[in-house]
């Protein structure tokens, strides 16, 4: 099956990414260490290719990032370097020894109208509440730019050299964490849509939507009695 093109406008656009895990496996099950890597990994990718990111999540089988970029070729770029590294590092902590990505990434373009990109910031923030695996947005406990937006995380992880980490070890030195890893830091950016408003009017429309979708989400509904709640791996 040919590949589809990527096509982005010439003044550029907000896209939507979204990559899966082969087979729907719980490859990107969150977890401390795996968050970190994510952010660290996400991080670099973003500062090397200067692509401008909204929002974000990750749940155990895929993943969707909104950004900003300028050209087809900038995506493609940012893109393969992301999701190259983080499969690498998602093998290494899981030992699984097959593919990561089920295949190539999917981007849809996001119109520039207010309703189309708000629209796809709630989808994508709704992520763990609107599946019923969390009571509220909030609480998912994997790698989300929600509360990044409502100032209650931060979005720093841990990018591991590798590069230098092998040539050390073809000297017979073991380096030590420190000396290994840097810290980077993903940096979000107003949508475009928002650009003009006030940093601090964002975050309490942020907010808003927040607790909508707690309000609108399958667990917020109280559930019979006689119906025992199931719990489902994250």
């Amino acid at each position: 099956m040919p590949r589809r093109l990527r096509f982005i406008p010439p003044e550029g656009s907000v896209i939507e990414v979204t990559t899966r895990t082969i087979q729907g496996r719980l490859l990107l099950r969150p977890s401390p260490q795996l968050n970190s890597l994510i952010l660290g990994v996400l991080g670099r990718a973003q500062r090397i290719y200067r692509v401008q990111i909204h929002d974000f999540v990750f749940l155990s089988n895929h993943y969707h990032l909104l950004l900003s970029v300028t050209s087809a070729h900038q995506l493609a770029r940012f893109m393969g370097y992301f999701n190259g590294n983080l499969a690498k590092e998602v093998g290494r902590l899981t030992g699984w020894r097959d593919r990561i990505w089920n295949r190539r990434y999917q981007a849809v373009l996001v119109s520039n109208e207010e309703s189309a990109q708000i629209a796809r910031r709630r989808y994508i923030l709704a992520h763990g509440a609107k599946e019923n695996l969390v009571a509220s947005p909030r609480q998912w406990p994997g790698v989300s730019s929600l509360k990044a937006h409502l100032g209650e995380a931060d979005l720093c992880g841990l990018w591991f050299d590798r590069t230098k980490e092998f040539a050390a070890r073809k000297r017979g030195v073991e380096l030590g964490v420190n000396e290994r890893t840097e810290v980077e830091r993903v940096v979000l950016t107003p949508l475009p849509c928002w650009i003009g408003l006030a940093g601090k009017y964002r975050t309490t429309l942020i907010e808003e939507m927040a607790r909508d979708i707690e309000m609108k989400s399958p667990g917020s509904a109280p559930r019979p009695v006689e119906s025992p709640s199931v719990s489902r791996p994250f």
